[in-house]
């Protein structure tokens, strides 16, 4: 089919391209504008830019047509002869119909005819409405829509959950959004980024966000921020509705690997394994353990410390190893036998010293102070100058514990505390860091290095006492905690005042994550460990913390069986964001952001320690 001459073909280029059209293919067939057998004409994907609104759940069709243009302007309409594409994410291809998927955004559909190809600009608003439970009235919408807003600051919904100014990873699954009543019984949530604009309206006080709604709604909003505002209204006088202060939460770009976080679920005695981008709830690895756990970076291998029959002066370390062909884990090395006197574990990884996971080694802290290195097959002592080393340092000998292992082998940080003997509750701890070689059989580990001796002073006081460090994937940044007292008060677990710090590999700079800590307060944070894996944006960070999630977990609605060891209200597993882009503008100063509670944990147990680390049956 011919159509129409198009004058200025090649000024109309220019001005497709100023307004950012998405005009492609203004090639030029001959230098005079005519056909001239140089080169086959340029082709045009129309519309030229396509703008469409989805609703969740749903799809939208959107027609395309490809023109191939002569030197005269003229447009010969050859769709039939080309392929289209878009990114799969947005949506799928069928002829000449692009079939929009409820993912906002702005994407290309792209044509090609032969060796040609144009473009043509795609911009995807999401947009849904989503009435939850069953008590909530159909017409809930229009009574919003009708009310007029109101200026009573007692009567504006306080959002509980999630924090202002968290960051998220964009698979993060199955968000709530929690808030308080003031006064109200009917209330509407807003959800809000530049390609989405989503209204939930609900009797409750939350509104869980599961999936695929909530994925349409993170992706969409992938590498800016969600607004979320929520409004109450009393249905008895709806009349007037009072919004309360929008919450923002970040959602990055950055896509977690399908991992596993191993964690202790401490007031059942069970090590958990919650794998991240499930909502689904966490299965259960290893029963009757009473103390710490660690994981290999493979998933393959767990250490676990037990007070074996109760009898918690009687704690030895115990290792459990996966088996792929009956993807179940089998105990290699039982605490029950009593062989390891110790606690804190961490493995060598895959490559150094050994090539592949059918070998491992662990450090292990012994009960004596000092750190030992083991065969977890086998439960047999490696020989090395660990034990020796690790009691080295300023004012030795000093006791060493807490290890962790760098991913590639060649570092290990572990706290080193004044003294003999400190295992489980240290005091006066720094951060120490070694290194690691391997030759002609020879485990052999470098002098300790101080690189966070301490003391640090905030506004909520001095901090004398660093442990738990743990490296990043990329070995350049150690986190650990600070506290200004012995960790572990058993009368009251947050008096130590245990939060979360940075440091660089080197000991060049620290910095306290006070976003992610909650500023000055005191919320019992430990057991810090990143997430595997690279990403682009931000590291990720796991760790525990006494800190409120909404109003599901408080001190005052805690599981009765978490009130214990001074420990107030259920410990829960959180995730804290790291920026990737704040460290390298200016090191030193605090990258973090306000956290985000894991779904699919228990909220009624004390949930610890937690390891991130690949899933043993994905490997």
């Amino acid at each position: 089919m011919r159509v129409a001459r198009v004058p200025g073909r090649i000024v109309g280029c220019i001005v497709g391209s100023i307004l950012g059209l998405g005009l492609v293919g203004c090639g030029s067939p001959g230098d005079d504008g005519d056909d001239d057998g140089t080169g086959p004409d340029p082709i045009e994907l129309d519309p030229p830019m396509a703008r469409v609104t989805v609703p969740l759940g749903s799809t939208v069709n959107q027609e395309y047509r490809v023109y191939s243009v002569d030197g005269r302007g003229e447009r010969t309409d050859i769709t039939s002869a080309c392929t289209l594409a878009l990114d799969a994410a947005f949506g799928t291809v069928s002829a000449s119909t692009v079939t929009v998927h409820a993912r906002g955004g702005e994407t290309e559909v792209r044509a090609t005819c032969d060796t040609r190809t144009a473009s043509s600009q795609l911009i995807v608003n999401l947009t849904g409405q989503i009435i939850v439970g069953p008590g909530t009235p159909g017409n809930a919408p229009d009574l919003f829509a009708v009310a007029t807003a109101g200026g009573d600051a007692a009567r504006e919904p306080l959002i509980e959950y999630p924090l202002d100014g968290a960051v998220s990873p964009v698979n993060m699954p199955g968000l709530e959004v929690q808030w308080t009543a003031a006064g109200n019984d009917l209330f509407h949530v807003a959800l809000r980024s530049e390609y989405a604009a989503i209204d939930v309206y609900t009797v409750g006080l939350e509104a869980p966000l599961g999936e695929p709604d909530w994925a349409a709604i993170a992706y969409t909003a992938a590498g800016g921020d969600l607004e979320i505002v929520v409004e109450g209204l009393a249905q008895a006088s709806p009349g007037t509705k009072y919004a309360g202060a929008p919450v923002a939460l970040t959602m990055s770009r950055d896509a977690i690997d399908r991992t596993a976080i191993y964690y202790w679920a401490s007031s059942q005695g069970q090590i958990m394994n919650q794998v991240f981008g499930s909502t689904d709830a966490a299965t259960q690895v290893r029963g009757e353990c009473t103390s710490c756990h660690s994981l290999s970076r493979t998933g393959t291998r767990l250490g676990y410390s037990r007070c074996v029959n109760n009898d918690c002066g009687q704690l030895f370390a115990g290792f459990l190893k996966y088996d792929r062909g009956t993807a179940t884990w089998s105990e290699a090395v039982n605490a029950n036998g009593g062989t390891i006197r110790g606690s804190y574990s961490t493995f060598a990884p895959v490559g150094n010293p050994f090539p592949t996971d059918e070998q491992s080694l662990a450090i292990v802290s012994m009960s004596n102070g000092t750190l030992q290195l083991y065969d977890p097959d086998t439960g047999a002592v490696v020989p090395s100058n660990l034990p020796d080393v690790s009691t080295h340092g300023p004012g030795a000998p000093r006791s060493g514990l807490m290890a962790d292992w760098s991913a590639d082998g060649g570092s290990v940080v572990f706290a080193s505390a004044p003294g003999v003997n400190q295992w489980i509750d240290l005091n006066g701890g720094a951060i120490a860091k070694m290194s690691y070689a391997y030759a002609n059989g020879s485990h052999t580990f470098g002098e300790p290095e101080l690189i966070v001796p301490g003391p640090i002073t905030l506004a909520s006081g001095s901090y004398t006492n660093f442990f738990f460090p743990s490296f990043s994937g990329d070995g350049a940044l150690v986190v650990f905690n600070g506290a200004r007292a012995p960790w572990r008060n058993f009368t009251d677990a947050r008096t130590a005042g245990q939060r979360l710090f940075l440091t660089d590999a080197a000991g060049t700079w620290v910095t306290d994550l006070a976003a992610l800590n909650g500023g000055d307060i005191d919320v019992d944070i430990t057991w810090p460990h990143w997430a595997p894996g690279a990403a682009s944006d931000y590291y990720w960070v796991v760790f525990s913390s006494e800190r409120d999630y909404g109003h599901k977990v408080t001190r005052a609605n805690t599981h009765s069986s978490c009130v214990a060891n001074g420990v107030t209200q259920c410990k829960q597993i959180w995730v804290g964001a790291i920026s990737k882009a704040t460290l390298q503008a200016a090191p030193g100063t605090d990258p973090s952001a306000p956290p985000l509670w894991l779904p699919g944990q228990n909220h009624q147990t004390n949930n610890i320690s937690p390891y991130w680390t690949a899933e043993a049956p994905i490997n």
